[in-house]
């Protein structure tokens, strides 16, 4: 068989010839590489896996498919203003995959399952709001390399200040023109120094 998607707890221990508790064990220490979903579980990555086998000198076969494709994610209540913003990205960034969602509580779930290099996160949202949003992150920003974008019409400077305590590192007005929008995009996916945008200081 060969892996793609993230593996469970479950799947690995069975893999490795072990108790889900061994596997956990293997977590805890941070021997082996895992992120949690929005429920609270566990789930690791192909290639993070064989890390592991190859690093502890497990001699078990095992074959996977690195399907870490670039990720953009948008969470953003406003349609329109989502496919309009993944159209403009898709032709300027081809080979990225630009996925959009309007529910924080999905967000949450996909940046566990695509790991995107870049969240553009609304500030106001039914349901859950970005502020939200970013407080469940502060975990799960730190497993892996993700930056995040704010993109909001309310950013008056106490919610900036707001801002500069959370896990964003960056935020931009919502009427900002959409040309200067997608090249500070560009840049941050590409890691280079965007223009048109604030930092977030700490």
């Amino acid at each position: 068989m060969v892996f793609k998607k993230p593996l469970s707890v479950g799947q690995v221990a069975a893999i490795c010839r072990v108790s889900k508790k061994t596997v956990l064990n293997w977590i805890y220490d941070g021997a082996l590489k895992a992120f949690t979903t929005y429920g609270g579980h566990y789930r690791l990555w192909p290639a993070n896996v064989k890390k592991f086998l190859d690093s502890a000198g497990m001699d078990i076969p095992f074959d996977y498919v690195d399907d870490r494709t670039t990720h953009v994610l948008i969470i953003d209540d406003d349609p329109d203003y989502s496919q309009v913003l993944k159209s403009a990205l898709k032709t300027e960034l081809p080979g990225v995959e630009v996925v959009t969602t309007d529910d924080g509580y999905e967000g949450l779930v996909l940046i566990g399952e695509i790991r995107p290099q870049l969240v553009i996160l609304d500030i106001k949202m039914p349901k859950v709001d970005g502020f939200q949003v970013l407080e469940l992150l502060k975990s799960r920003k730190a497993e892996h390399d993700m930056k995040i974008l704010v993109v909001s019409g309310y950013l008056d400077p106490q919610t900036k200040q707001q801002l500069s305590k959370t896990v964003a590192d960056y935020a931009m007005d919502k009427l900002t023109d959409i040309n200067a929008l997608i090249r500070t995009i560009t840049a941050i996916v590409r890691s280079e120094k965007p223009e048109f945008i604030d930092e977030l200081k700490r």
